[in-house]
């Protein structure tokens, strides 16, 4: 049985004094600490390497904010004290995907799989899922392991993850493939922006420089190399993180991805750009390139990514890059 506290939602589990309690900004400095103490053991995977490279600032910011998209953070709380994490991302209607990780001190013990259990049957029983997914990477093995336990299918691999769905009846669609991605803000001496254009049903959309990460890969090195790729610019010094999509399920191929995009700024001089380097598919879904003048971002009846992105652009500029990155929508 779900309980609604004052500290937010509380999910009983099977495990005694073990509760999923829902993560709030009143959090942030304990969940902050659990990080620290576990940053090696968190390091061995990269299913968490946005909150092990994240600063406590981001943190706090991260969990003051309410989803608005039906996600929900939790804690795990054995005995009133915070062990561990397990959220239910919303990414698609009725569809959510479960990640989670355990304080190393407390592993071993079912307390994980408890804790996923008992967020997994919330997800069905209380939110109306019509699946739960998870990726694990490959080195993952007691995640995998946890994710057999609770009833689910191993539903294939790629870029490095092992995949796994769990359905509540006929399944909604393949399990998304995690594609972490880094995007440039590249930015000229006058003021313009650098978009790329591509249309789909009837819409024409435009969205800046950038790409998905290549297995080892830094957002910052993705992010250099897909502006090499992309526009034959070589030497350009990134500003630093500005802004960090939260994720969104898109489709290249007939493959579903979940997108985590991280944008970051940089400046260059009144420059012309070279295309050469784009892959085949980026050649038959780029329609065209142009550097934006920001009040003609604001003027445009064109779809703009990510969403918001004039106020977000003029704001960046007036204001200089942010001391942590800003969550922004797809």
């Amino acid at each position: 049985m779900t309980h609604r506290r004052d500290g937010g939602t509380c999910i009983p589990t099977s495990e005694p004094g073990l509760v999923l309690r829902e993560l709030l900004a009143a959090d942030a400095g304990e969940y902050v600490s659990l990080l620290a103490a576990n940053r090696e053991h968190l390091g061995r995977y990269a299913d968490w390497d946005d909150e092990r490279s994240s600063d406590p600032g981001w943190i706090g910011q991260q969990l003051a904010e309410v989803p608005s998209d039906g996600s929900v953070r939790f804690g795990l709380r054995l005995g009133g004290s915070l062990v561990g994490r397990v959220d239910l991302i919303a990414t698609a209607a009725s569809r959510y995907r479960i990640a989670y990780w355990l304080d190393e001190r407390h592993t071993g013990r079912g307390l994980a799989t408890a804790a996923a259990r008992a967020a997994v049957a919330h997800a069905g029983d209380v939110r109306g899922a019509r699946d739960v997914y998870a990726a694990v990477t490959g080195a993952n093995r007691r995640g995998a392991a946890v994710l057999g336990r609770l009833g689910f299918a191993a539903a294939g691999e790629a870029r490095g993850y092992r995949l796994f769905q769990r359905a509540f009846g006929p399944p909604p669609g393949p399990v998304p493939v995690p594609r972490p991605a880094a995007r440039v803000l590249l930015v000229d001496d006058e003021g313009r922006l650098l978009l790329f254009s591509g249309r789909r049903d009837g819409t024409t959309y435009w969205y800046s420089a950038g790409g998905g990460l290549e297995p080892g890969e830094s957002h910052e090195q993705a992010a250099l190399r897909e502006l090499r790729e992309e526009t034959g610019l070589t030497g350009v010094r990134l500003s630093g993180e500005v802004w960090r999509g939260r994720p969104v399920i898109a489709r290249w191929g007939g493959v579903a991805h979940e997108l985590r995009q991280r944008y970051f700024l940089a400046r260059v001089p009144v420059c012309e750009i070279d295309t050469s380097g784009f892959d085949e598919l980026e050649r038959a879904r780029v329609t065209g390139h142009r550097w934006w003048p920001q009040q003609e971002l604001a003027a445009t009846a064109d779809v703009l990514r990510p969403a918001g992105l004039p106020g977000l652009l003029a704001r960046l500029l007036a204001e200089g890059p942010p001391a942590r990155p800003v969550l922004v929508d797809a």
